[in-house]
């Protein structure tokens, strides 16, 4: 699931160049409003299945606390909420876009 939100769109748009990869996640320094919004994805879906792993070691007991539930679902909120993020984002930075056209 993690590779499945990080990797495939970068993969799509990006492509096989390295120094772009690189670029966007090693030093989070994209270009454009279509690699921001992979950007903000990839990185929205890594850190909420590290906020989705924390509570793991708490209580192994219980049936939600088990290896890979919490983390997929942290996953999947942090991609989420990256989602909407960016698409604010998109949209005021298409909005900028138009201003800067009409001066």
């Amino acid at each position: 699931m993690m590779s499945l939100f990080t990797t495939v769109p970068a993969s799509c748009v990006l492509g096989s160049s390295w120094a772009d990869w690189k670029r966007i996640f090693a030093h989070a320094k994209p270009n454009g409003s279509i690699e921001y919004l992979i950007c903000l994805q990839a990185h929205g879906a890594v850190i909420g299945g590290w906020f989705g792993a924390w509570p793991m070691p708490l209580d192994w007991e219980r049936p939600w606390q088990e290896w890979p539930i919490s983390v997929s679902y942290g996953t999947l909120a942090g991609y989420l909420v990256a989602s909407v993020a960016s698409l604010g984002f998109g949209l005021a930075h298409r909005s900028r876009l138009k201003h800067v056209k009409n001066e």
